[in-house]
C-alpha cells in the first residue's frame, strides 16, 4: 500500500457562491455539479429539493486538484485546501 499523497480540495463558500456554473463548466474531471442547499438541516431534518443552486462537490476523490474551479470563480467562492498528510 502506498502513502496517500497530499491534494488540495475545492472549499466552497455558500455564501459566496452565486450558483453561475463557471466552475463546473471548466472541471474536467466533471467532480463539481450545481445542487440546492441540501442534506441534513436543523435538527436533522432534510432540506427541501428546491432553492438556490450552489456549486457542491459531489465526488472528492475524483478531483484531481488542479484549481481551475477556484481561479474561474468570479466570486472568490471557492479556495483549495490542503488534505492528507502533510
Amino acid at each position: 500500500m502506498s502513502p496517500s499523497v497530499p491534494k488540495a480540495l475545492p472549499a466552497i463558500d455558500p455564501g459566496r457562491c452565486t450558483g453561475c456554473g463557471r466552475c463546473v463548466a471548466v472541471c474536467a474531471p466533471h467532480v463539481l455539479s450545481l445542487g440546492t442547499e441540501g442534506g441534513p438541516g436543523r435538527e436533522g431534518a432534510p432540506l427541501p429539493p428546491w432553492g438556490p443552486k450552489r456549486s457542491v462537490l459531489h465526488d472528492p476523490a475524483g478531483c484531481t486538484g488542479c484549481a481551475l474551479c477556484a481561479v474561474h470563480c468570479p466570486f472568490d467562492a471557492i479556495r483549495m485546501e490542503r488534505t492528507g498528510p502533510r
